[in-house]
């Protein structure tokens, strides 16, 4: 029997990372761990919402999907298979969830009043999550299902003050010090200087990140139980950082939606890149595949990502599609469209893939037929979700999957 590591960042957008194009924050341990992985060029989160995420990841169904069947969740079928099933979280709506309730294991870090940047690493919400995953990773004796999750940038910003001071220039102002996670909306007069000390915090808390990660790769290899398990490490949903004059919250641009998502397979020594649009429902299907669930546990619309790595076809996704109770946003391979609800009237937000990859220039105006397109598409992809039928969508145009234009 196999073994899987998942490993769950709330709110680390996958901007911030080398492997993502990042040139101004060193992640040396996500490029380690790239160099040995798949990496998902463009992941995308289903919704802003933590619990439909995890219900995709558990389910294999997209959050707009009904549950019309008695399938399995993940934690249920890996337990059925002889597994040891074990959820590691400092987010305690994690463990609360329907299906975690059949993980044989569940440890949940106590979470403590921060109130400052922390003085060590070991004193961080995320260095105290790792010390009790690293210690029950080394306990392990029985093929398992392991599942970290990290409230990450969601919780409390207290990584040590030098780690976000690292990335201030001489000219730059001193980063704040706050520790609670900034949402709000900025104005059109906002100070440059205010935002820039808040991505430099949020950097700090990835250069944290990072070195934790370091870590538990270390304790990984050193371990014979372990060092042959599937390792995902992944992100429900990103965090806004002003791009669209946003800092926090769940509008769905792009720095939301745009996931991390590695998958490294024991004795993998080349990066890989997967160029398909991935959803997190993508994942169930890759954990089912590695762990060898019964294939009565496989839904139809979700898409293993093991042949790729394996050097082989993977049936191909040409849509993916968000939603939230104000917004949708639609992306296939050459488009993304942004609708919204202004004042009772939907509002559309049209950006060409993959060259505008943080959505400033607006073009709906100057390419009304595909946004007329791809909404009717996006209205065909509602449809079959809500019966069930994903996996029959029909191919689309041209027009909405040629990124040559």
């Amino acid at each position: 029997m196999k073994s899987a590591i998942v490993v769950v960042i709330d709110r680390l957008g996958a901007g911030f990372l080398g492997p993502y194009g990042n040139t101004w924050l060193d992640t040396p341990q996500f490029n380690r761990l790239a160099s040995q992985s798949l990496l998902c060029e463009s992941a995308l989160t289903d919704s802003p919402e933590l619990a439909q995420v995890y219900r995709a990841w558990w389910t294999g169904r997209h959050a707009l999907e009904p549950v019309t069947d008695s399938r399995a969740a993940l934690p249920q079928a890996a337990r059925d298979a002889g597994l040891a099933t074990i959820l590691i979280t400092d987010e305690p709506h994690v463990a609360e969830l329907p299906a975690a309730a059949a993980l044989a294991e569940t440890i949940v870090v106590p979470r403590e009043r921060v109130a400052r940047s922390a003085r060590e690493l070991d004193e961080t919400a995320l260095g105290r999550l790792l010390a009790a995953a690293i210690e029950r990773l080394q306990s392990l004796t029985a093929p398992s299902l392991v599942w970290v999750h990290s409230r990450g940038m969601a919780g409390p910003w207290d990584a040590p003050t030098a780690m976000r001071q690292q990335f201030a220039d001489e000219d730059d102002p001193e980063p704040p010090d706050f520790v609670e996670p900034p949402d709000r909306v900025l104005p059109a007069d906002f100070d440059p200087d205010e935002l820039l000390g808040i991505v430099h915090a949020y950097a700090g808390q990835v250069a944290l990140i990072d070195l934790c990660l370091g870590m538990l790769l270390d304790a990984i290899e050193e371990s014979p139980q372990l060092r042959d398990a599937l390792l995902v490490v992944t992100s429900p949903r990103g965090y806004p950082l002003g791009e669209h004059r946003r800092i926090g919250g769940d509008d769905l641009y792009g720095e939301l939606l745009h996931l991390p998502l590695f998958v490294r397979v024991p004795g993998c020594q080349e990066s890989i890149r997967c160029q398909q649009l991935t959803q997190p429902s993508d994942l169930y299907a890759t954990l089912a595949q590695w762990l060898e669930l019964p294939a009565d546990n496989e839904p139809a619309s979700a898409r293993s990502l093991l042949p790729v790595l394996l050097g082989e076809t993977r049936p191909t996704q040409s849509l993916a599609l968000a939603k939230s109770s104000n917004q949708r946003a639609i992306r296939s391979p050459a488009w993304f469209l942004r609708e919204s609800i202004v004042e009772g009237q939907t509002r559309r937000e049209l950006f060409a893939k993959p060259d505008d990859r943080w959505e400033v220039n607006e073009v709906a105006s100057r390419c009304g037929d595909v946004a007329e397109q791809l909404a009717a598409a996006a209205d065909q992809f509602e449809q079959a979700a809500a019966t069930g039928t994903l996996a029959s969508l029909a191919p689309l145009a041209e027009i909405l999957t040629d990124s040559r234009r």
